[in-house]
């Protein structure tokens, strides 16, 4: 019988690797203290929309399928001053799993201004996975933002989101060792960032979380796969993880996906070969770098959906297209839950005690209602 802690998710129970001493308060990431995100945007002062919408970790122990917390400019601007989510077509749900002993380890971002939109999903994992993408969803786009080739041509733009994964990355292992907040030996997150900058669209990404684009006419929708998912399965990550020369594949008895191990260890049991955090998957292969695209955006968009695996775990990139597209531009969010649902019955139904947590960001780019 498959262990149900191990059921395609992104951990295995491994054998735990030694922990240095850390007297430090743990589980508690410092606030930053850079200033609102959209401050740092180009258009920033002539913006007319300032719209934000971040994940937070919550204080209390939430039930499964519970909404996760989240800070947005709704609670500090005149709403009669910002447009909402509606008016942008944008739908969002982060939904906490079925994992008693585990908060809500998924995060995210929106970012709005009148010139640049940002949506990433972050999906932790390990003991402190939740606060690994909670840091890491401020910091990645922060970094992204402030670097100067932002405000540049696409290929210079593409530089910067490529840099600003591994600078993310560096920025998380030195605030877990010098500052204590928090260890990512064995806890990282997914990071998958898109960026929508005049008329381009760009794609970051590292781990399994997928963003997917809808084109087509209404009705006959099709998906287009933006970044690929970064697997152990997949021949050129596998054979970078075999020829780092410490890191070896392999599928532990009653386990479901290949997993990352250092070779003749128990750990790190890790189900990706890309991620921001895992340090003591760095030795056996594991990266931050993370691939990037660019794509002109075109009049046969229909919208985007970026999600976490807890979507794609049981759900095709066509079948949530499909899912979607059931639904009015207008009722975007209403799309959002019911893909949302629609994951976590499938996870019941497939697995019955264990549902990963959930992430669905959309964003429709038809002016049809």
């Amino acid at each position: 019988m498959v262990d149900p802690s191990r059921k395609n998710l992104s951990m295995s129970k491994s054998e735990k690797v030694p922990q240095k001493n850390n007297e430090k308060e743990k589980g508690n990431v410092k606030t930053l203290d850079e200033g609102n995100i959209l401050e740092l945007f180009p258009d920033f002062q002539t913006s007319q929309q300032r719209l934000f919408v971040l994940g937070t970790t919550s204080e209390e122990q939430q039930k499964g399928f519970a909404d996760k917390e989240v800070r947005s400019s709704a609670q500090k601007e005149d709403p009669s001053k910002a447009s909402g989510l509606k008016d942008l077509r944008i739908g969002y749900a982060c939904k906490k799993g079925l994992k008693p002993e585990s908060p809500n380890q998924d995060d995210f971002c929106i970012l709005v201004t009148d010139g640049v939109s940002i949506f990433g999903v972050f999906d932790g994992h390990g003991p402190y996975g939740h606060e690994v993408a909670n840091f890491t969803h401020e910091m990645l786009p922060k970094i992204v933002v402030k670097d100067n080739r932002f405000k540049d041509d696409p290929k210079r733009i593409q530089e910067a989101l490529k840099d600003a994964f591994p600078q993310t990355h560096k920025l998380l292992c030195t605030d877990a060792a010098v500052e204590g907040h928090f260890d990512c030996a064995l806890s990282g997150t997914t990071a998958t960032l898109v960026v929508l900058k005049k008329g381009y669209l760009y794609v970051a990404n590292v781990g399994d979380s997928r963003a997917v684009l809808a084109r087509g006419s209404k009705g006959s929708e099709r998906a287009e796969i933006l970044c690929p998912d970064h697997k152990p399965n997949l021949e050129a990550e596998k054979q970078r993880i075999e020829n780092s020369g410490k890191g070896q594949i392999r599928r532990l008895e009653g386990d479901i996906p290949e997993r990352v191990f250092l070779k003749d260890k128990m750990y790190p049991g890790l189900a990706m070969t890309r991620s921001i955090g895992d340090t003591v998957g760095i030795d056996a292969g594991v990266i931050s770098t993370p691939d990037v695209s660019c794509r002109e955006m075109d009049k046969d968009w229909r919208f985007l959906l970026l999600c976490s695996d807890g979507v794609w775990e049981f759900i095709d990139s066509q079948e949530a297209v499909d899912i979607v597209s059931k639904f009015l531009p207008a009722d975007v969010q209403r799309a959002a839950e019911a893909l949302a649902s629609e994951a976590w019955n499938r996870w019941i139904d497939e697995e019955s005690d264990v549902v990963d947590d959930i992430t669905v960001i959309i964003k429709d780019f038809t002016t049809d209602k």
